[in-house]
């Protein structure tokens, strides 16, 4: 029988997208990158919430047992 991951453990690659997100949203806003200021605020928070959200998920999955 194959066991499949929980779905905690996809939460991590939720975590590394949102963290290049956000990271490229702020390297964009700081440089004035010839994007939208309010499109690389919309991506920077939306980096910022899905770190905090997918971190918590991760964090709360992972370190229950500790």
């Amino acid at each position: 029988m194959i066991k499949f991951p929980r779905a905690e453990f996809f939460d991590i690659f939720g975590v590394v997208i949102f963290t290049t997100i956000t990271l490229l949203s702020g390297w964009a806003i700081v440089t004035g990158l010839q994007i939208p200021n309010w499109g690389l605020v919309f991506l920077f928070f939306t980096g910022l919430f899905g770190i905090l959200i997918d971190g918590a998920n991760v964090n709360r999955a992972y370190n229950q047992n500790k």
